[in-house]
């Protein structure tokens, strides 16, 4: 029988896939490391984004709340309130027996 002691390791694996399987290690670690590195990097941009969109949410917001919109009762209301001035107006001009002058 053949002395295989200097084809194997300390463990009884041949060198040769000793060799493999610690350089398959060490792909699996770098490959992990750079995951999460992008990882990181893709929480951060993404951070970013949220935060981007939530400020300009509030500036449109704040926008919005500035015009002062009127409701539709709102807009009736001063309907109302505008043809009763009319009728106002009109009635005071024709009891003045004058006419409006343009």
């Amino acid at each position: 029988m053949a002395d295989d002691s200097s084809t194997e390791s300390g463990r009884g694996l041949p060198d040769g896939l000793r060799e493999a399987i610690e350089g398959a290690f060490a792909a699996t670690e770098k490959t992990r490391d750079r995951a999460q590195d992008l990882t990181g990097r893709t929480m951060d941009r993404a951070q970013g984004l949220v935060d981007e969109v939530s400020r300009r949410g509030m500036d449109a917001r704040g926008s919005l709340e500035g015009l002062r919109l009127v409701s539709r009762d709102e807009l009736h209301s001063l309907e109302t309130r505008l043809e009763e001035l009319a009728e106002r107006v009109a009635k005071l001009e024709s009891g003045s027996g004058s006419e409006a002058e343009s």
